[in-house]
């Protein structure tokens, strides 16, 4: 594929997601993302067999981009013990939510209501995620780290709805308390009280001899 032709395709993928995220599938059409994407409808026919097909495409580019993120923070944790390593890897699920708010938002256009997709989007995506963040909390448990005592099912649901509800819900956020949920400093204390909610108060640092 040539490098313009690529960057057209991905072009077309990131204003896919953004406008998958807004209506869901049933709301968002083919020429309104030509028009987000800047380029011509014909374009997308050509990348894209079907509307389905970009959809699925788009939502793999925001997973693709939750895997990158992830996987990135998990390389410096290694020396850490358990806490500390979910730790970090909450604040990094809250951080990518806050940037990303488009992953939570076609969740919810899409997880409603049954249907093909949403079965394709769950196993394809969000399950791997669930078990990965059930596994998460069960070791916790087993190193002796204090976690709720609730089943995984309810940890899962409250570690997304927690991290994310802020973002996803952006303008009512701004308008409703003042404050801008893309600043990094309120990402940065979400993190800090989603971390306190679901891990507790970080450990003290050492008292010097």
């Amino acid at each position: 594929m040539r490098p313009s032709t690529a960057a057209t395709r991905e072009r077309i993928r990131l204003a896919a997601l953004e406008v998958f995220s807004e209506r869901g599938f049933d709301g968002a059409a083919t020429r309104d993302i030509a028009q987000r994407a800047g380029c011509t409808q014909p374009l997308i026919n050509y990348h894209f067999a079907s509307k389905e097909a970009l959809w699925r495409s788009s939502v793999d580019l925001v997973f693709e981009r939750l895997d990158g993120a992830l996987a990135g923070e998990a390389r410096p944790l290694e020396g850490q013990d358990a806490a500390g390593r979910a730790r970090e890897l909450v604040r990094q699920f809250v951080r990518f939510s806050a940037r990303n708010p488009q992953l939570h938002r076609i969740i919810t256009q899409e997880c409603k209501v049954e249907s093909p997709r949403m079965d394709w989007l769950v196993e394809r995506h969000v399950r791997p995620y669930f078990e990965t963040a059930a596994a998460l909390f069960a070791a916790l448990a087993e190193a002796g780290v204090v976690v709720p005592a609730v089943p995984p099912a309810h940890l899962y649901y409250l570690l997304t709805g927690a991290a994310a509800t802020m973002f996803v819900l952006g303008p009512e956020c701004r308008r409703l308390t003042g404050l801008d949920p893309a600043a990094d400093d309120v990402i940065e204390a979400h993190a800090d009280a989603v971390c306190l909610l679901l891990l507790g108060p970080p450990p003290s640092p050492p008292v010097p001899e």
